[in-house]
């Protein structure tokens, strides 16, 4: 063949590998919108469907080998956002191992190694590289990092490595949140680490009692009131007003203090992100993953408060005693007869029957005062008295 013949047919399979890179792109489109929307399962059999339409042209890889190694990145992502983390390495081990994608560009590959240490944490609690995550994160800084940023310190406190979240908080928060999202992030650490490691530091150090302080008191003074419809800032409230409460010397005020926290507890509870992937809790997508209902896969309810919404069973089991919202240790267990007595007290408030209206309500005030101090186990770990100079 002539160097005219190849080049007619280095031409034809240029047009070719652009036909199929189309049709693949209107399939991998479709699949972020639904992804967007919460529909996974939906977006991982689109994806898939695109993956395969561009493995089925063999001969035309060389052309297409950017557009596979996005989408093998992609239905990681997907699979991660459900849970199904066996399925995500499969799609990390496609790209690193096959021989097709030695070539892929530094940057894929830096990105998919991050990924698959968050894959390996989630799934046997493997200390990663927090030097990897915060270096790649400060030399990169795009959405794809921050995004990355973000589920390294949500896997790094659901495996109770907190001093890595502290780290990578401090290093790369600035980075990817706004000023009032990097404290409420490193408030909740700071409480979470406290609460779950009390066994092992009975006595908090004053310099990180000195940290907490500063933080929830200058998230009180520079953010107003509507922002208690953020459930991780109610939550903040709610443990500090316990946690705190036994060093006000004035009773009344004392008092004042701790029937706030069902306040913030019922703001807990009533809040969440517009988007259904990013919802704490909403009847209409799956408690654990945001995975959407639709007409073929209906959400079945818990039968304890008949408010909480799954996908399927293992999703049930895996936010009944782990965390259940951003690496936050607070299983549905511990929120189910919160959740029931809450949806108890609004079904009174609807039926216009005012004593049963205030019994429920005593009810509720119960249950929130038991979930700060047995759900979450702060009975007995209030500060004591000689932290009362810091407020």
């Amino acid at each position: 063949m002539g160097k005219k013949g190849k080049r007619n047919k280095q031409k034809d399979a240029k047009k070719e590998a652009d036909k199929v890179i189309r049709e693949s792109g209107k399939l991998m489109v479709g699949a972020y919108t639904d992804g967007r929307e919460g529909l996974f399962s939906k977006a991982v059999k689109q994806m898939r469907v695109a993956i395969q339409l561009l493995e089925s042209k063999k001969e035309l890889m060389v052309y297409t080998r950017d557009e596979h190694v996005s989408g093998l990145f992609s239905l990681m992502t997907f699979e991660y956002e459900r849970k199904n983390f066996k399925a995500a390495i499969d799609s990390y081990n496609l790209v690193m191992g096959g021989s097709k994608h030695k070539t892929c560009s530094p940057q894929f590959r830096g990105t998919f190694y991050l990924y698959y240490q968050l894959i390996m944490l989630r799934l046997c609690g493997r200390e990663c590289k927090l030097s990897d995550f915060a270096h790649y994160i400060s030399r990169q800084g795009n959405r794809i990092t921050n995004v990355i940023c973000m589920e390294a310190i949500v896997a790094f406190r659901a495996q109770k490595q907190f001093d890595s979240a502290i780290g990578l908080e401090k290093a790369c928060g600035s980075m990817i949140w706004s000023p009032l999202e990097s404290k409420l992030s490193l408030a909740l650490t700071y409480l979470e680490q406290y609460r779950l490691d009390f066994h092992r530091r009975p006595q908090l150090r004053s310099t990180d009692f000195y940290i907490m302080n500063s933080l929830i008191t200058s998230l009180q003074v520079e953010y107003p009131i509507e922002y208690y419809t953020r459930f991780e800032y109610c939550l903040v409230l709610a443990q500090w007003y316990y946690l705190t409460h036994t060093l006000i010397d004035n009773k009344e005020q004392r008092e004042r203090m701790i029937d706030a926290t069902p306040e913030m507890v019922e703001a807990i509870l009533t809040s969440g992100s517009p988007l259904p992937q990013h919802s704490k809790l909403s009847e209409d997508s799956c408690y654990t993953c945001g995975q959407a209902a639709t007409s073929t896969e209906v959400q079945f309810v818990c039968s304890g408060c008949r408010v909480a919404c799954y996908c399927s069973i293992d999703h049930q089991r895996m936010t009944w005693k782990n965390e259940a919202w951003k690496g936050i240790c607070i299983g549905h267990e511990i929120l189910c007869p919160l959740y029931k007595a809450h949806r108890k007290y609004k079904e009174a408030t609807k039926s216009r029957d005012k004593e049963k209206e205030s019994r429920m309500r005593r009810r509720f005030d119960r249950e929130c005062v038991r979930f700060l101090a047995d759900g979450l186990d702060l009975k007995d770990k209030c500060f004591p008295c000689e932290y009362q100079s810091m407020l």
